[in-house]
This record gives C-alpha cells, structure tokens and sequence, in this order.
C-alpha cells in the first residue's frame, strides 16, 4: 500500500503576528481545492487556559512548563499524523507552532538538558520533523499600531518582549529546510496572501487570487 502524503506545516512567529488568523486562511483555501486540513491546536495555549502561569516564574518553573509543552506537542501531532494516515489520503498537518519553538523560552543549557532527558535530536526535530516552518514576524516590528495583547487571554509580552521573542523564534529555526520568513512590510492583507502563497507552492497548488 502507498503512504500517503502528509505535509506537516509549522506556523510560528512572536506574539500577535496574525497566526491565528493565516491559519484559518490556510484552512479555507487548502478545503477549497480539495486538501484535507488537521489543525494542530497550539500546546502552550492548552496548558496556559488550564490554569498553568508562568510569568515571572523561576526557571525551575519554565523548565517544567517546556517540558509539557514539548509532551503535549508530540503526542498531539502524533495522535492527527496516524489518524490522517488511517484515512489514506493526503493531507496537511496545520501546526500552531512546532517543539523547536520551546528552545526560544529557555537558556540554551537549559534547552539541551531537556532534550536529552526526554531522548529527542534538536537536529531531527528542526530539519526532519516538519515539511516547512512559516514565521510571521511579529506586529511590533513594522506595524507597531497593531501590536496588543487582546487577542490571546494569555499573551503577556510587552513591545519590546514580543520583538526579542520573535528574534529567538527565528534563530532557534535556523537551518530548517523551507524556513520563511513572512513580515510586515505590506498590509494585513497581502501578509496572509503571501503566508497561503507560501503553503500552496509547498503542496503544488496554484496561488490565491490577489
């Protein structure tokens, strides 16, 4: 029996960068041609609306936050990888954020030793696990009007915290091999245009009307 194809896509980038929306846009387009879409919910964000807080908390206490978060977020890709491989047709895996985004939260020793206790490769997890990781550059840098935390009940940065979260988010990605950098020099709008743009190369689809 022939595998099926699965695109396992990761949308990352700083606080208020939009993703919530482009994945919803991407989900729309992607059923419009006929891709079937699994929407991998964010692990940080099931935890955080759980009850967990972690601002200001001691690294002991971030440890342990990145460590679920790392847990959740492979069980959970995992749990719509094997379901999308039972229903035997292609399919995108539309993740909010992917388990090298953990390495942004924590001193890289800290980082490491995490990896190595849980039995993970920092160089599997970035260059094979995913077919393409999308960063949509934060909202406060280039469109800083638009920079709030309303949105998220759990965002918590302030400008400058979003900026060096973002910066972080696109180091510790660094080497991917369909790594894009999506940013602010052009509206809203044509921001998520490039971000389904972006996808619809990736998968052979033609691009969305402007």
């Amino acid at each position: 029996m022939i595998t099926p194809s699965i695109y396992r896509i990761v949308l990352t980038g700083g606080p208020c960068a939009g993703k919530s929306t482009a994945m919803k846009r991407i989900h729309s387009y992607l059923q419009a041609h006929g891709v079937k879409v699994y929407c991998v919910p964010e692990a940080a964000t099931l935890l955080l609306t759980g009850g967990v807080y972690v601002k200001d908390a001691p690294l002991s206490y971030m440890m342990s936050f990145q460590r679920g978060i790392v847990r959740v977020q492979l069980t959970v890709e995992e749990a719509f990888d094997a379901f999308a491989r039972t229903v035997g047709k292609p399919a995108v895996l539309l993740c909010d954020r992917g388990v090298m985004d953990g390495a942004a939260y924590l001193p890289p020793a800290e980082w490491q030793r995490l990896l190595q206790e849980e039995g993970l490769d920092e160089t599997q997890l970035r260059q094979c696990r995913y077919s393409a990781v999308v960063h949509l550059v934060t909202a406060a840098f280039g469109a800083e009007h638009a920079y709030n935390t309303d949105s998220n009940s759990v965002r918590y940065e302030p400008l400058q915290g979003a900026r060096e979260v973002d910066l972080r988010l696109r180091e510790v990605w660094r080497g991917a091999p369909s790594h894009f950098i999506i940013d602010n020099q052009q509206d809203f709008e044509r921001k998520l245009h490039r971000v389904v743009t972006v996808v619809a190369d990736l998968i052979g689809l033609p691009h969305p009307s402007e």
